[in-house]
């Protein structure tokens, strides 16, 4: 998404955001309270906040952008809460959201940044006063509710590799590289460079189409999941920078049970559920189809994705030990894209939005008998999934919540819709010229505070 998201993040804002263990937070909104038995959502909009025109961003005048939000077809595909929503309205400062049934969850879909309103105006720290292909610059907005940022300017460029990135951060040509990837990481750090660990909302899995006859049985996916050596992966390719993974549940939620059970790295154990699901080791017809195996798939890998690739090698490693013969089929990101969302593959290799809450499994592993979406795709359907995904979307009670949370997780160790292998991090490099704030999970989000050390008067 390049340098596009990036403007997006520091000029346009939310009504909400999410916090490290997944509960939403005010952000533009100062509070907001449920009516109606949870059907009814009034939100309390902050009292200075203005528009980058100028304007006030009172309930009247942000009606158009939120509504404009929360009506996007992608918005309501990714927050399922917004599904159900009837009606936005403003009274006074407040903005009211009218549903059509409990949805607990709502606050989580207002995390949806404010970009699709009119004339495109935003409320961040920053906004675009110029945007080109390969490069972008930034003002400060002075009004800004938070405070002026300290920050007047900022440039934006893309760069094609890594290595001219590089040199020209060291050259102090550049104050910050946002995503170095993690097997260069130890090119980059020095004295003069901050290195910057960000834990990522987004697993490394290998999707499966469950349309497919030979991932019907659950037992199929399970023994998958016991072939892959997760913590050998994690420090052979991800050099450390990633957590070990056993489903679609963000382990950092605050309602996610630590006590559910969890894939280990057992060959044996796989090979005896594909034996029990039929899958015998078992010649080729010719020798030309490759190795004996029990299990044989094609698995799509999209181009120039080095890290994925690599991953995808160890995956295809661990399964051929146990008899599956997995082969790759490379293509290009926009032809990998059209095939995945349009059902034309036995497996996929995906790094894939799993938190911070459970509403981001939700989009991709809700039952697509049930209601097609724009992104489950791949067949999945469990009924017991179905009805804790549905007590996380309606409850507000904190143990009822907990409860859900653990069967899901249950009923996705019993009955795994994909090879879940570990959530990843990424890496900034950021110049010790500047201090900047550890009380966000990425030193990004809060870029307005960040200050020149010499002003400081002491190492970051």
């Amino acid at each position: 998404m390049g340098i596009p998201q990036f403007l997006r993040l520091l000029s346009f804002e939310s009504l909400t955001t999410i916090g490290r263990d997944g509960r939403a937070l005010p952000q533009l909104a100062e509070r907001w309270e449920w009516e109606k038995e949870n059907t009814r959502l009034r939100v309390f909009l902050r009292t200075n906040v203005l528009l980058h025109d100028g304007r006030p961003f009172t309930g009247e005048t942000a009606a158009a952008f939120v509504h404009a939000a929360v009506t996007n077809p992608a918005n309501v595909a990714s927050f399922p809460a917004l599904a159900d929503l009837v009606n936005v309205s403003a009274e006074g400062n407040q903005l009211v959201f009218d549903m059509a049934r409990p949805a607990a969850t709502l606050p989580d879909g207002l995390t949806v940044p404010l970009d699709k309103g009119p004339d495109l105006v935003g409320t961040g720290p920053y906004h675009v006063v110029s945007q080109q292909d390969s490069m972008a610059v930034l003002e400060a907005f002075d009004r800004y509710y938070k405070g002026k940022p300290t920050i007047d300017r900022v440039v934006v460029k893309a760069f094609d590799a890594l290595r001219p990135t590089w040199a020209s951060l060291l050259r102090g040509e550049l104050n910050v590289v946002y995503d170095v990837p993690v097997d260069a990481v130890e090119f980059v750090r020095n004295e003069e460079i901050d290195v910057v660990s960000v834990p990522r909302w987004y697993q490394h899995h290998v999707t499966l189409n469950l349309r497919d006859g030979r991932f019907k049985s659950p037992l199929v996916r399970k023994a998958l999941n016991l072939a892959v050596d997760r913590v050998a992966i994690v420090q052979k390719v991800l050099h450390g920078a990633g957590t070990v993974s056993a489903g679609p549940i963000y382990p950092q939620y605050w309602a996610f049970d630590s006590t559910a059970p969890t894939y280990p790295f057992d060959p044996e154990g796989a090979k005896a559920l594909l034996e029990t699901a039929g899958y015998r080791l078992r010649q080729p017809a010719r020798p030309s189809d490759g190795p004996p195996a029990r299990l044989r798939f094609t698995c799509l890998v999209p181009q120039d994705f080095t890290t994925w690739q690599r991953i995808a090698l160890e995956v295809q490693k661990d399964l051929f030990n146990v008899g599956v013969d997995m082969q790759f089929r490379v293509v290009p990101l926009k032809e990998f894209n059209e095939l995945v969302f349009t059902g034309r593959f036995e497996a996929a290799f995906i790094n894939m939005i799993s938190g911070p809450t459970p509403s981001r499994s939700y989009m991709w592993w809700r039952s697509a008998r049930k209601l097609k979406g724009l992104y489950n795709v791949f067949g999945y359907d469990n009924d017991q999934a179905e009805e804790q995904f549905e007590v996380l979307l309606r409850s507000a009670n904190e143990a009822a919540i907990r409860s859900a949370t653990s069967k899901l997780q249950r009923a996705f160790y019993d009955d795994p819709p994909a090879v879940f292998i570990a959530f990843d991090t990424r890496t900034r490099a950021i110049s010790r010229r500047f201090h900047f704030p550890t009380d966000e999970r990425d030193p990004m989000w809060a870029l307005w505070r960040w200050t020149l050390a010499s002003s400081r008067g002491g190492a970051h």
